[in-house]
């Protein structure tokens, strides 16, 4: 890559998420824009009440489980009831938000959000116990390390962003939380292949968005930090029983 093009992306990079150093087929995506435009405030709590229940319910069963093998068959449904969640109801209704590089909003569509802050939002409002302010504050990498473990990461350096798209669709469908030089973003891969990133964007509409991985103008990164949260059943049994994130290693505080 040329000199020239390298100190665009670099600028375009210092733009961007607050304090971050380190596709779906034509008829989801009919779907997924049309699930955005009817957005409604309390239409979606009411939907998140729902989803906390029905994960309520899963944890009971979960603890109640006899065999190990039972337990983890309750972790299957418990990953899948995470993703949709995520994909039905709390992706959908952030897309459009603004991006701003101070943006904390706590509600879709009211305000603005950084990318860190949609990460961790995102995530809280899917039921995990986090802090949420101190987590979006930290680099990518830090917010990555305090959600999943060292065998679900995996870094690069120096891949172009095509090759990259498809190393990470060898690696499987599932969430993933992505880590660029200025900027985290969620990756979620498909079972067809389909590579979507979903992020606070400060390139392109300037909002939080979900498009294909391999044409998104933010993905350009020198360094990358992939977590694969999905496969992480610490990541899981934590979001379904409800235990609080601690958060380590820490850079910023407030």
């Amino acid at each position: 890559m040329k000199t020239s093009v390298l100190a665009l992306l670099l600028l375009a990079g210092l733009r961007g998420c607050f304090a971050q150093n380190a596709a779906s087929d034509s008829t989801a995506g009919s779907s997924e824009k049309a699930a955005a435009e009817k957005f409604s405030a309390p239409a979606y709590r009411a939907t998140l009440r729902r989803f906390t229940a029905r994960r309520l319910r899963l944890a009971a069963r979960y603890r109640q489980a006899p065999t190990r093998v039972a337990r983890a068959a309750r972790l299957v449904e418990a990953r899948e009831l995470l993703l949709t969640a995520l994909d039905s109801t709390i992706f959908p209704a952030w897309e459009g938000t603004p991006w701003a590089f101070y943006g904390t909003t706590w509600e879709p569509r009211r305000g603005r959000i950084a990318c860190g802050y949609f990460v961790t939002t995102s995530l809280h409002d899917a039921g995990l116990r986090l802090q949420r302010t101190v987590l979006a504050k930290q680099t990518s990498e830090c917010i990555i390390k305090n959600l999943t473990s060292e065998a679900h990461i995996t870094r690069y350096r120096g891949v172009e962003p095509a090759d990259f798209v498809r190393q990470v669709r060898a690696l499987g469908p599932g969430l993933y939380v992505l880590g660029l030089d200025f900027h985290v973003a969620f990756l979620r891969v498909r079972a067809g292949g389909a590579v979507q990133m979903v992020h606070s964007s400060y390139v392109g509409p300037g909002t939080v968005v979900r498009e294909a991985a391999e044409s998104s103008a933010a993905i350009g990164s020198k360094y990358r930090v992939l977590g694969k949260v999905s496969d992480d059943d610490v990541f899981v049994r934590r979001w379904l029983l409800g235990e609080a994130l601690a958060v380590h290693g820490a850079t910023v505080k407030e």
